[in-house]
């Protein structure tokens, strides 16, 4: 009978803050070692075998999302803290603790002989359990026995079992408070969520600009190669005029100026795309000195409809930042707390009950104990904990601040690229006038120098003015795009349109 009580007592222990306050054990039960969309399954041999295809903007984030580095690093302490949360739940579990100790005794006879050898064992078994409103239970059972080799009378073990409980009724009282080790882990995991999930939008943010920049710059390549071409034929034209006796040499040398500047153009846009490529390559966190290719050369312009009370709405709801912060006000919150009841008196409410049963027919055989006692202790003036206390409460402010601060920002910059994308899509169509304009102009020119009535300075304008608006379009193209970019990250990845970059028909 007494085992099976010693048992359901164990039980009753271990299962106690559990039946009472349950806990999803199921979740989290191993590491996440990828923090991906749903949709990204790659592995090394995936992503070996897109770099080898011309890259996408899905490919580019499907592979920057498994292999950037910083993101990885961020990755890595997401898991760090996934751990101190994991290993929190030991507050759940009882301590058990089990000693043993033996004593020789050997009693010497007048010669230095042996004349008696006692032995004194021990073993010492406790378990205490915290219980939900912050106190704790614990259970002691001791086994101790002498054994006498000479005379055996005495080996008969003395069993003592105690049975201790406190409950404290003003510092430390309450659930949140007796776990605040659990509940401070869940929250700084909670955090890293969050903070995580913002370093996610921001790799995703900077893949789309490198993406686009690559883009860009090899607009710019194929529109100096047009304006080689053009000033080139120009200077052909010239010199067969020259010949004819329809020019002079001034046509001529202005027609070199021109090409040799587009040449020059030419040099740098092609370094410059290069740069963009390395840049890409280190963002997607691939070897620099991997060959990669885009699926596409150029963007084509999709017009957006601007929804400004929407997107203000979910930015306040969705963006990462904003999220973040509300999770440090709210570890905030409970720190207050926790150094509010720290200030409080230390009331304890505190009982045992012992049995001993003696088997040595030396000493009385048994004896039941039963005390109950109330304690108080408080600290002179309390300094410590009031400072602690006044610490956390103006932390607390100063993320409220901060908080309120962050949301002021993310509105400021919704609006801003709100704006942004409305200004850079009647720039777009401005530029598309000005490219159809500049290509009029070229063929005017053309014809009025192929008939005598103008001078090549016409056309050599024209061209300038076509590679600076074809230049121009391409670059507020790429702009439009990132501002889309932009307000996504800001949305907290919410997608404002279904954007996937094609090429020009």
């Amino acid at each position: 009978m007494k085992n099976i009580l010693f048992a359901l007592l164990i039980l009753f222990l271990i299962t106690l803050p559990v039946l009472i306050f349950p806990q999803d054990w199921s979740k989290d039960d191993t590491v996440i070692e990828e923090y991906l969309p749903e949709n990204v399954t790659l592995n090394t041999g995936g992503i070996e075998s897109l770099l080898n295809e011309p890259l996408t903007l899905t490919d580019c984030l499907a592979i920057a999302l498994k292999n950037n580095i910083q993101l990885q690093i961020d990755r890595l302490e997401y898991n760090r803290v996934y751990q101190s949360k994991h290993g929190a739940r030991q507050s759940f579990l009882p301590d058990l603790t089990v000693a043993g100790e033996r004593q020789k005794t050997t009693v010497l006879d007048s010669t230095g002989a042996t004349a008696a050898e006692n032995f004194d064992d021990k073993i010492d078994v406790s378990l205490t359990e915290k219980v939900p409103l912050g106190g704790t239970i614990s259970f002691t059972h001791d086994l101790s026995w002498n054994t006498n080799r000479s005379d055996r009378p005495t080996d008969k073990p003395s069993r003592l079992w105690t049975l201790t409980f406190s409950q404290p009724l003003l510092k430390g009282f309450g659930f949140d408070i007796g776990y605040s080790d659990v509940v401070l882990a869940d929250l700084d995991y909670q955090i890293e969520e969050f903070r995580l999930h913002d370093a996610v939008q921001n790799t995703i943010f900077l893949v789309k600009e490198a993406y686009l920049e690559v883009l860009t710059q090899k607009k710019f390549i194929v529109a100096t190669e047009g304006a080689i071409e053009r000033s080139q034929q120009l200077k052909d034209i010239s010199l067969a005029k020259v010949e004819a006796k329809l020019a002079t040499r001034r046509d001529v040398l202005s027609a070199d100026i021109i090409l040799a500047q587009d040449k020059s153009d030419q040099i740098d846009a092609q370094r410059k795309y290069e740069d963009a490529l390395d840049i890409l390559k280190n963002v997607i966190g691939v070897d620099l000195q991997h060959h990669i290719t885009m699926a596409i050369d150029t963007l084509t312009f999709t017009p957006i409809t601007i929804k400004e009370e929407e997107w203000l709405q979910l930015a306040m709801e969705r963006n990462s930042t904003i999220k973040l912060q509300e999770m440090v006000l709210e570890k905030g919150d409970f720190e207050v707390k926790l150094a509010r009841s720290n200030r409080l008196p230390d009331l304890a409410l505190e009982g045992v009950v012992s049995r001993l049963d003696d088997r040595d027919f030396l000493r009385d055989s048994r004896r039941n104990d039963i005390i109950g006692r109330i304690t108080l202790s408080y600290p002179i003036l309390n300094l410590n904990n009031r400072a602690e206390h006044q610490r956390a409460k103006i932390a607390k402010r100063q993320t409220e601040r901060t908080l309120e601060n962050t949301r002021r920002d993310v509105l400021l910059a919704v609006r801003a690229s709100i704006r942004n994308l409305r200004i850079g899509a009647e720039r777009i169509e401005i530029l598309r006038k000005n490219i159809n304009a500049s290509k009029e102009k070229i063929t005017f020119s053309t014809t009025m120098f192929n008939l005598g009535r103008a001078s090549n300075l016409d056309i050599t304008d024209a061209q300038k003015d076509l590679l600076d608006a074809e230049v121009d379009y391409a670059q507020e193209l790429s702009d439009f795009y990132l501002e889309q970019a932009r307000l996504e990250q800001l949305l907290g990845g919410h997608p404002i349109i279904n954007y996937n970059p094609r090429g020009e028909e």
